[in-house]
């Protein structure tokens, strides 16, 4: 099974009113959780952040991952929708953007989390530094077993896409310092809280999933409360499951 993460970040430029500190807390965050037993233990080498990126090179990568088995795309940063191209756009760093729609090119099994707003704004909302709490190194998980099971768990999935917006059409992504994206932050504390909350396992007979459906129902509900009701996700995915693995137990 082979397997690879791209994360892409575009927090602004430093100094503008609608610089987003928090995206900078989502990669810290992504990169710890995915390589953490919890989160399925990637390794380094399978995950590739882009930071402020040219259109040009996102799209070479996408491109250069058309024989992976399975791909996982987080963006976090800047966005908007087009009603012209109608889809959702996302800014790369000035005078750069793409399309979300490149993000389903050459795609096996994939997922792909879009923390952007989908309209034009020029403020964001701002507060302060989240430590890592998304990626704590749980005692009784067998870091080899978790790798095995989440390998095992995608080689089940059939090949689709499943896409993870952080609001509806029309509407903003939060972002705080101290969080990150209000989505991102929901994504990854639900797969923690799922962990804390799961009794009567046995590890020795089997694996357990979280798929990132589930997270992203979990999220909802975080991020609406966050938002004071304002920022609602949205997900496209599959009409049959099973889905694709967010965390594994094993």
């Amino acid at each position: 099974m082979t397997r690879k993460a791209l994360i892409i970040s575009n927090p602004g430029e430093k100094g503008d009113e609608n610089y987003c500190e928090g995206v900078n807390i989502d990669v810290a965050n992504y990169k710890q959780f995915l390589t953490s037993p919890l989160g399925g233990l990637w390794l380094n080498t399978e995950i590739t952040h882009l930071d402020r990126p040219k259109t040009n090179d996102v799209i070479r990568e996408i491109t250069s991952l058309a024989n992976i088995d399975y791909t996982f795309f987080v963006f976090s940063g800047h966005g908007y929708f087009s009603p012209k191209v109608d889809t959702t756009v996302l800014e790369l760093r000035k005078g750069e953007e793409i399309s979300s729609l490149e993000f389903r090119a050459n795609a096996n099994k994939r997922t792909v989390i879009l923390d952007c707003c989908r309209k034009v704004v020029k403020e964001a909302i701002l507060e302060k530094a989240f430590a890592a709490k998304a990626a704590r190194i749980i005692p009784h998980l067998r870091p080899d077993q978790c790798r095995k099971y989440f390998d095992y768990e995608i080689a089940k999935c059939s090949k689709g896409i499943v896409i993870g917006y952080a609001c509806k059409r029309d509407e903003v992504a939060g972002d705080s310092q101290s969080r990150g994206g209000y989505y991102s932050y929901g994504i990854l504390r639900g797969a923690i809280n799922w962990h804390d909350n799961i009794t009567n396992i046995d590890l020795g007979k089997s694996a357990y999933p979280f798929s990132i459906v589930k997270a992203h129902e979990e999220a909802i509900v975080r991020v609406r409360q966050l938002s004071g009701g304002t920022q609602n996700p949205e997900i496209e995915k599959p009409r049959s499951d099973p889905y694709f693995p967010l965390a594994i137990i094993a």
